[in-house]
């Protein structure tokens, strides 16, 4: 069996950090695949070998994107943003993007690929959230149902056109970018997955289920999914 490599950026060297990293990885690695994480580097050159490299591309959840990069000023309750984050994660994603790697987005990693193509977000959703969106002490379990368009991929992979996810965000995607369509969505009215218009696959999804994989089976199937895809690409 040939396993793919799939590169993810790093998310820092902390303890909290390296956990939060190792759920990536392990579920990774539990669905056949190589990973490789990625030093925050900004030069065209080393980013242009990554997407050449890997066979696919997982861009995870983090801090608040820099308003700036949509249009925005800065607002109540935006968190502080890494911005080497920003500046590493960004163009590696549209590279990515030009070549048509398979990827896979999780929470800031799908509001970043909305900013990518365009989209805005919302900076903070708790005036508006009409159920809990940011619960991380429960983070392995189930804090909110999303319904899937029965048209998307996602509801293929799951085989239904609903799921039970957790939620760890407080932004979420307002203005939709170039070419992408809703997959799913919150009952309060905020998209929860993403994919693009045409594209060879795209997995993006506003909750963790690095978090919830080993005790729900559906969770995994994400990572099958992506996995083989990358094997097949």
């Amino acid at each position: 069996m040939i396993y793919p490599t799939i590169g993810i950026p790093t998310l820092g060297s902390d303890l909290y950090c390296q956990y939060m990293q190792y759920k990536y990885v392990h579920c990774l690695r539990r669905a056949g695949a190589m990973v490789e994480i990625l030093p925050q580097k900004i030069d065209g050159a080393y980013m242009e070998d990554i997407v050449k490299r890997c066979d696919g591309l997982v861009f995870p959840g983090g801090p608040d994107i820099q308003p700036s990069l949509y249009g925005k000023e800065v607002e109540i309750g935006c968190g502080k943003p890494d911005r080497m984050r920003d500046a590493f994660e960004l163009p590696l994603l549209k590279a990515a993007l030009e070549v048509g790697k398979p990827l896979f987005c999780i929470c800031r990693g799908m509001q970043l690929l909305n900013v990518a193509l365009g989209g805005t977000l919302y900076q903070d959703i708790k005036p508006r959230q009409q159920c809990r969106h940011s619960d991380f002490w429960h983070r392995a379990t189930a804090t909110h149902s999303v319904e899937l368009d029965t048209d998307s991929r996602l509801a293929e992979i799951l085989g239904s056109d609903t799921a039970s996810v957790n939620s760890i965000h407080h932004q979420a995607v307002d203005d939709l970018g170039k070419r992408l369509w809703v997959a799913a969505g919150s009952p309060d009215g905020f998209p929860e997955a993403l994919e693009i218009e045409d594209y060879p696959f795209c997995l993006a999804v506003q909750w963790h289920p690095e978090h919830m994989a080993a005790r729900t089976p559906a969770q995994y199937k994400l990572f099958q999914a992506f996995v083989q895809a990358c094997q097949d690409h």
